[in-house]
This record gives structure tokens, C-alpha cells and sequence, in this order.
């Protein structure tokens, strides 16, 4: 499959503490991948520096083969890359279709935004019956489905996600994997960390194991999910 996004010996630092190491992955056209590890393995970094928040030391993120390393997230928006971030952060004292059309705010063809919105309420028909309520009021799982309709509201391609079952009930945790599977059916690649490894295999199509930093794991995700070794590395010690 083709290259859509590549992380290319990423070396990241806090200060004199070093994150990444050498850190190298991809993201293919039409595509689920998924980042597992635990706490402090180097996840959230990651995500930052795709989104230009955490500029490496050395190394670089390319996007459809253009360096994007460090250029404001703005840019990074508009060369096709959209965020669902850890614990969602939507605004909420605004209304749901507020926050579907924040996502929209690097966009100026008014058209093309009347059409993803009616495409977002399609694919997200839960909304549609609460598009003036304020969305600090909904559910953890509602509010995940707002965050993932206003990720497209950018018309990405591709979508990165941040610990998306994080804190949901078991039925909106199948359910949010069902959307998930669903936007890359529209064409749209998923980037998703989690550390969930069983549920984050079972939609993926290939996956990655960060552990302190450092990829340890990597494979198709049939083949990680059915990987002895995919317990003690994924669980494994990490250090801060």
C-alpha cells in the first residue's frame, strides 16, 4: 500500500530526557494503524509530533511524501491531517453543530462544508437529534462521535486518535470501533494509540509496540493479536 504519513528516525527529547529513539513507522493509504504501549512509552509524543506540537531533535514526519516536521498545527490540518485528541476536548458551551463547524475552520469552501456536514450527520445519525444541545452535556460516548464528526468536518485524510475508548462504557467502546471502521470504509486512514491492545488489534490493520520509546513489536494486526509475545511486550516495565 501506498505511504500516506511516515514517522522516519524520530529522536525526541524533554529537556535532556529522550523519548523517542530512532522511532520509524507508517500510516498507508485507506488504512487502520495502531500504536500500542503503556503509560510513559512514548504514545503521546507521538501523536504531538505528527501534529507539529513537539518538534524532534532529528528525524522527520513526512505526509504524502512532504517533510511536515514542525510546522504549525494549522498547516498540518490543511496538508490533510485531523485530530481526535485524548479525553475529546470539545468545547462544551457550545452546541454539537458548533463544534462540528469548529472543525471546519482552516476551510473556506462554504459548498464543500454544507456537503461533509450532511455527510457527518449521516454517518453519525445520533447527532442529528441533538445538533443544539451543548455538548458538555452529552455522554462520554456522544461526545467521542462529536469529536470524530468534527475530525472530518476538516475533510482529512487521515484521522489521528488518541486514546478513543478511553473512558466509555462497553457498548460505546463497540461502538466508537464500529465508527472507526466505518470512516476508513469513506476512504479516510486512522492513526490511533491506545492502550488496549485486544480492541485496537481486532479492527486494525497493522499495529506497532512502543515500549520506552522504542519500537519493539511491529506486524500485521491478524498476526500481533495472535502473538504470544505481544503480552510481555505491551505490558512490559516503561519508564518515564
Amino acid at each position: 500500500m501506498k505511504p500516506l504519513l511516515q514517522l522516519e528516525n524520530v529522536n525526541s527529547f524533554y529537556g535532556p530526557v529522550q523519548v523517542h529513539f530512532d522511532l520509524s513507522l507508517t500510516v498507508p493509504e485507506n488504512a487502520i494503524v495502531c500504536l500500542l504501549g503503556g503509560n510513559a512509552s512514548g504514545k503521546s509524543t507521538t501523536m504531538k509530533t505528527i501534529l507539529g506540537l513537539q518538534v524532534p531533535k532529528s528525524g522527520k514526519v513526512t505526509m504524502e511524501g512532504r517533510d511536515i516536521t514542525g510546522l504549525p498545527t494549522p498547516e498540518i490540518v490543511r496538508a490533510g491531517i485531523a485530530t481526535v485528541p485524548e479525553a475529546r476536548r470539545l468545547f462544551g458551551d457550545m452546541t454539537v453543530r458548533e463544534n462540528l463547524l469548529m472543525g471546519a475552520y482552516a476551510r473556506s469552501d462554504k459548498p464543500g462544508i454544507d456537503e461533509d456536514y450532511e455527510k457527518v450527520l449521516d454517518l453519525f445519525p445520533r447527532l442529528k437529534q441533538r445538533l443544539g444541545q451543548k455538548a458538555g452535556t452529552m455522554s462520554g460516548g456522544e461526545q467521542q462521535m462529536v469529536a470524530m464528526a468534527r475530525a472530518l468536518m476538516a475533510r482529512p485524510k487521515l484521522i489521528c486518535m488518541d486514546e478513543p475508548t478511553m473512558g466509555l462504557s462497553p457498548l460505546f467502546v463497540d461502538r466508537v470501533l464500529e465508527l472507526i471502521a466505518t470512516v476508513r470504509q469513506t476512504g479516510v486512514s486512522v492513526f490511533m494509540v491506545e492502550q488496549n491492545a485486544s480492541m485496537a488489534l481486532s479492527i486494525a490493520d497493522y499495529g506497532y509496540v512502543l515500549q520506552t520509546g522504542r519500537i519493539v513489536l511491529e506486524g500485521p494486526a491478524g498476526d500481533l493479536l495472535a502473538d504470544p509475545r505481544i503480552r510481555s511486550a505491551y505490558l512490559g516495565d516503561t519508564a518515564a
